[in-house]
Parts: structure tokens; C-alpha cells; sequence
């Protein structure tokens, strides 16, 4: 869920969009380790064993951490409990670095307001050692994990719009800017193609581009990619290609597409025909390996909207659907046997109805993860 004050029902059914939205009406480095508890259980999952769900529950002053067995996760383990302000919950990367998670987060002791300063946290799931990065962070753009995972980029503005993109080293924690403008709307880190050079999002009247990070402070045009918002950026593992979702007309409604431009090469006219589901679609995700693209889409009431397995080859197949309802992606396990989604039971954002947390698996199962609070999904651990 993106962050937002989570007493609102307020549903930003993608990821990241809400952090966009927010960035149109927008406008100290510090390090501390701190031991935490031992682990009372390894974290890791072993050979033979289901991968791992890392998630976090909301509460209003702090959010619990757990990891729990993908087929089990109501058997969950708690990690540690992360304070913040009230009515905010911690904003994570898309995805883990083996065993560290990082996310930002206000502290409780900060004004609970979109535009205060947040943290950049790391935390390893293992150890329970947390790490706090820099104090300068935005709460509403949530961190990236360069390829290789050694490094973090995350964005914070200064005063007069000034944005910068920041990197920084895990190993050091040494920062450095790589990209910084001024601008009325915003730039958002994407991620990092096959050269782990940085791509980034920049919003203007002209709608959504995307840059690359050609060198300190320099940035190419790579596409245009919609005359009016684009959100939920994805790029391939192997960092060739890149998925998102663009705003379109149809039946007189806008509704949001996914959409597959190539980084490098070009991709077959087939390959992953999102265009041949119907309506408003949600995700997308890329499998482990690359091989395929998962898309949620819309319902029909009172009907359960399955997600769709795209192939490079433009083949599709269909996952467990709900009840009714329908799934928005977030990610797939390393053994491309689970997939977390936010699960909704209404038909559309429109009308999404109630939110859950799911484990939707390649056999067919749905797996609900119990809850007595809205759950914030982290990432995934466990050996491919």
C-alpha cells in the first residue's frame, strides 16, 4: 500500500501511485546501528522449504514487521516493531536484497504531514540490526535496491522544488546525488536497466517521461511514455525491458493499461498482448526469470477477475480468481511458486470495495494472510 494517514480508507490501488498524485500538489545525514533482540527463529528458508512472506501490520503509532512461511502465513514471526508518527506507516522498497528490507518512515517525534522529512531506514531480517541511512528522505517515494543490491537510491527535496535522486553505498554509507533538478511536479526513481544505470519518471504539463542517469547530473530521454499520469513502473530482471501502466479512454471512463517498452533490443509484436484483456488492468509484475508478465484486471460485479499470465510469446493463462472481486500484483517468489497480491473485493478502482493481503499460487490456491489490520507487503525471501 502506498503511504498515506492510514486511518483514511483513501485505496491507491497501484504501487506508487499515490506517491505520484501526492508529488503534483507537493511542494542532515545521520547513522545509527541499533542491536535489536536475537532471532528466535531463522528467518531464511531452507532448502525444501516454502519461500517466505515479509510483511508489516499498520498500527497507528507503529507497524509490526513479521515473516511468515508462504503456505502457513498465519504462523508468523514477529521482527521488530518500527515507531513512527501517528496515522503514518512505513513506505518499503518493492522487493528485498536478500535479507535487508529498507523503507522509509516519519519519526514519531516529526509532524504528521506528507511533505515532513522522513527517514531511510535498512534493516536485515536476520540479524535485526536496523540502520538508519540519511533524515532527508520523502515519505511518499519509497527506495531502490540498485541491481546488485549493494546500493540504495532515494529521493529528497529541498527547499524552492529542488529534487535531488541520492545514492547510497551499503557498505560505506556514503551518499551522493546523481540527478537533482527543479521542478513544480517531480521526478521518481524507477529502477536500473542491464548497465545498472538509474532510470527515472519526470512529470511536466506534457505528461510522463522517462530519463536515464548518463552521469553525475546528466540525463538522456529514453521514451515518452503518456500524455497524462503513468505509474506502477516494473523493469524486467534482466533489466531489457520495462512494464507500467498508462491512462487510456474507454466506454467513456479513464482507465489504466498496462504497457511493455523494450530498454534494449525490441520485443516481438506478441509478446505480452496485455492488450487483449479487457478494461482497466493493475500490476504489472514481472515473473523471477523474466519469462512472463502478471496483469490484474477489473470485475464484473459479483464476479472474481483472475490475473493473467502474459508470455513473452503472447500466450496467456489465468490464475486462481477470487470469489469476487479482483487481484492487483505486487510480486513473485523467487521459485515462481507464489504470488503476493492486494486483493479487493469490489470491481474496480472506482469501486474497489475491501482490501486484503493473498498468496495466489501456480496450482491454483488462494492462501488469505490473516489480519486484524491493514497489512503492508514488503518482499520475498527463499532460494530460487
Amino acid at each position: 500500500m502506498s503511504p498515506q494517514p492510514r486511518t483514511s480508507r483513501t485505496i491507491a490501488l497501484s504501487i506508487g501511485s499515490f506517491a505520484l498524485v501526492a508529488a503534483l500538489v507537493a511542494g542532515a545525514f545521520s547513522l545509527q546501528l541499533i542491536p535489536t533482540r536475537a532471532p528466535d527463529l531463522t528467518s531464511t528458508p531452507q532448502a525444501g522449504e516454502a519461500p517466505a512472506l515479509v510483511f508489516a501490520e499498520f498500527g497507528q503509532t507503529a507497524d509490526r514487521l513479521y515473516v511468515a512461511r508462504a503456505e502457513t502465513p498465519g504462523e508468523r514471526t514477529l521482527i521488530d516493531t518500527i515507531d513512527h508518527a501517528e496515522g503514518w506507516g512505513l513506505n518499503p522498497a518493492v522487493g528485498m536484497s536478500g535479507s535487508l528490507i529498507a523503507y522509509t518512515v516519519l519519526p514519531p517525534d516529526s509532524a504528521p504531514r506528507r511533505d515532513a522529512l522522513a527517514e531511510l531506514w535498512l534493516l536485515d531480517i536476520d540479524t535485526r540490526n536496523r540502520t538508519r541511512l540519511a533524515s532527508d528522505a520523502d515519505l511518499l517515494v519509497a527506495p531502490l535496491f540498485t541491481r546488485g543490491g549493494g546500493e540504495l537510491v532515494y529521493r529528497s527535496t529541498g527547499a524552492g522544488s529542488e529534487q535531488a535522486l541520492v545514492r547510497v553505498d551499503l557498505a560505506t554509507r556514503a551518499r551522493a546525488t546523481v540527478y537533482e533538478e527543479q521542478t513544480a511536479f517531480g521526478i521518481f526513481p524507477i529502477g536500473f536497466d542491464a548497465s545498472n544505470l538509474l532510470l527515472f519518471a519526470r512529470l511536466s504539463a506534457n505528461g510522463t517521461d522517462v530519463y536515464r542517469v548518463t552521469g553525475k547530473g546528466a540525463a538522456s530521454l529514453v521514451f515518452h511514455a503518456s500524455d497524462n499520469l503513468a505509474r506502477d513502473w516494473r523493469i524486467s530482471p534482466d533489466g531489457r525491458a520495462l512494464s507500467y501502466l498508462a491512462p487510456e479512454v474507454l466506454a467513456e471512463r479513464v482507465v489504466h493499461r498496462a504497457q511493455v517498452v523494450p530498454l534494449q533490443g525490441r520485443l516481438e509484436p506478441a509478446a505480452f498482448a496485455a492488450g487483449s484483456l479487457p478494461m482497466e488492468q493493475y500490476g504489472p509484475v514481472w515473473a523471477a526469470d523474466g519469462s512472463s508478465l502478471t496483469v490484474g484486471q477489473e470485475a464484473f460485479p459479483g464476479e472474481g477477475a483472475p490475473a493473467a499470465v502474459l508470455t513473452r510469446a503472447g500466450q496467456a493463462a489465468e490464475l486462481a480468481a477470487p470469489e469476487r472481486g479482483f487481484d492487483v500484483p505486487l510480486q513473485w517468489s523467487a521459485d515462481g511458486a507464489y504470488l503476493a497480491v492486494r486483493a479487493f473485493d469490489g470491481v474496480n478502482s472506482h469501486d474497489p470495495g475491501l482490501e486484503s493481503l493473498t498468496v495466489v499460487t501456480r496450482d491454483g490456491r488462494r492462501i488469505p494472510v490473516p489480519a486484524s489490520a491493514e497489512l503492508i507487503f514488503i518482499g520475498w525471501i527463499g532460494r530460487a
